[in-house]
């Protein structure tokens, strides 16, 4: 049993490996016509790093040009670009000619730029550590020795932020593209097929950025060491953000702040929830300009509108407070601070309450009883007695003539004449009269000292009522003002760029 196996063994490694390779092995390996070019101009090929050219005064133009694919990022911070783009050059080398007759008709073949001469177009502007942001990729050949090279790219450029307008701000990046060792009388650098700009066919949008438009111009530089050109591809891509989500985060959290400030101005003067809800209101805004600053480069020439907006808005809320401070002040003075001056009293309780349209009642019942008492006063120095206290003078003289006629006895035989029984009673009548005179005194004095602290009372009342009518017109007039403030800052904070998207 072991002996067949082992027969079984080798009659499978002859058939299946032994047999084949004998049988292939006499017949010749066959080539392809597109390898034999291939290998035929690789072979034949100079050194890579010589321009294909006949003669060294002959110059080599390249065409270059580009595609947006994405941007990938835009890094306010340390204001650098990193974009995908497939990077297009041309150029014609002679040392990879072929006559198609010879083979086979072929058009085109692809080849590694390793093994051939390439320009070494760079950008200007990176700012990357890596050493080649170009996938390596295959060059296309065509029988005339034009070379069709087409690398997809990652390329990491600087870009000057402007972040004053943020987060409804344009920005304009640029990347510079040119020969960092040739001279434009070696390499000359052209548009590729001459269209001015970067194509955005490919382009996938993004969901921050909106292209305005991607133009791009030729640059010639010359230097004073030198005569020879030096010749640049500029690709400018102006940005436009979207501030959807920055309405939501930023924006709409400071229209509600500066809303809520307001209030300050409607509650009423005496209550201390005004200083708390004016400081609480501070400290809203002080974190939305903490979260700010995580959003934009700290290293800025300017500073965001709405981070000023923000600034605004604090500077605001502390006067509120301290001006909220001075109107409680004012609410609780009382006639000891003297009273309401003429001037402000005619500025805030005339002309400034009618324009509120405030207290009318209340000013119109305050300027009666002033009117009434400067006429009183000015009938008491320049007018004669009235009529109803002379009526009242006779009226007591008359009743005071007849007590006394009662009072005295007509002659001096009838007083004595009287008996001790009437004198007893003249003289209960003369004490009760006097009792009665002395009560009616004292009544009347009383009177006069209620009526005196009551016009105290009154006029205190009156004095604290003025100025806190003052107050509240004062009160009023911040909060128009503060209204008006508002509005100035938010026209000025966040005008909208005026320009239009290029499709």
């Amino acid at each position: 049993m072991a002996l067949f196996r082992g027969l079984a063994l080798v009659v499978v490694v002859f058939l299946g490996v032994i047999l084949p390779w004998t049988l292939s092995s006499g017949q010749p390996v066959i080539i392809s016509e597109e390898k034999k070019l291939i290998q035929q101009l690789l072979q034949s090929y100079p050194i890579r790093w010589g321009r294909p050219v006949n003669n060294m005064t002959e110059k080599v133009d390249v065409y270059f040009g580009m595609s947006l694919v994405q941007i990938l990022d835009l890094d306010e911070k340390n204001q650098v670009l990193q974009t995908n783009i497939w990077t297009r050059y041309q150029w014609k080398d002679t040392h990879l000619k072929w006559d198609r007759d010879e083979f086979g008709g072929i058009e085109n073949i692809r080849v590694p730029v390793e093994g051939i001469w390439t320009p070494d177009i760079v950008l200007y502007n990176y700012a990357d550590i890596r050493l080649e942001e170009k996938r390596k990729v295959l060059a296309i050949i065509t029988s005339d020795g034009t070379v069709d090279w087409r690398p997809p790219s990652i390329m990491i450029s600087t870009c000057s932020i402007d972040i004053a307008h943020f987060p409804y701000d344009e920005q304009e990046c640029y990347m510079k593209f040119g020969s960092w060792t040739y001279d434009g009388f070696k390499v000359d650098l052209k548009f590729y097929k001459n269209y001015t700009g970067i194509d955005l066919d490919e382009y996938v949008e993004s969901n921050e950025w909106e292209i305005i438009n991607a133009p791009a111009i030729r640059n010639e530089k010359r230097y004073s060491c030198c005569p020879e050109p030096y010749p640049d591809l500029t690709f400018f891509i102006r940005l436009r953000r979207r501030g959807g989500f920055y309405n939501y985060i930023l924006v709409l959290p400071c229209v509600l702040l500066s809303l809520l400030t307001m209030l300050i101005f409607w509650l009423p003067p005496e209550s201390s929830a005004k200083s708390v809800l004016g400081m609480t209101i501070f400290s809203a805004f002080f974190i939305l300009l903490l979260l700010l600053k995580d959003l934009v480069p700290q290293e800025a020439e300017n500073i965001p509108r709405i981070g000023a907006y923000y600034c605004i808005n604090m500077i605001l809320i502390a006067t509120a407070v301290f001006l909220c401070t001075i109107i409680i002040n004012i609410y609780i003075r009382d006639e000891k601070k003297g009273k309401v001056p003429p001037l402000i009293k005619k500025i805030f309780l005339v002309y400034l309450a009618k324009f509120y349209c405030m207290m009318q009642e209340e000013i119109a019942r305050l300027r009666q009883e002033e009117q009434q008492q400067q006429e009183a006063e000015v009938g008491c120095r320049t007018s004669p007695v009235p009529s109803r206290r002379i009526e009242r003078a006779e009226k007591f003289a008359i009743l005071k003539e007849r007590f006394e006629k009662q009072r005295t006895p007509a002659s001096f035989e009838d007083k004595a004449n009287a008996s001790p029984a009437v004198s007893a009673i003249e003289a209960r009548s003369m004490a009760l009269v006097n009792s009665v005179h002395n009560n009616v005194k004292e009544i009347r004095d009383y009177l006069r000292h209620t009526r005196k602290r009551i016009e105290t009372t009154d006029a205190k009342s009156k004095v604290a009522n003025e100025w806190r009518m003052v107050a509240l017109v004062l009160d009023r007039t911040f909060f128009f003002i503060y209204v008006i403030a508002m509005l100035i800052a938010l026209i000025m904070m966040f005008p909208r760029p005026a320009s239009s998207a290029l499709h």
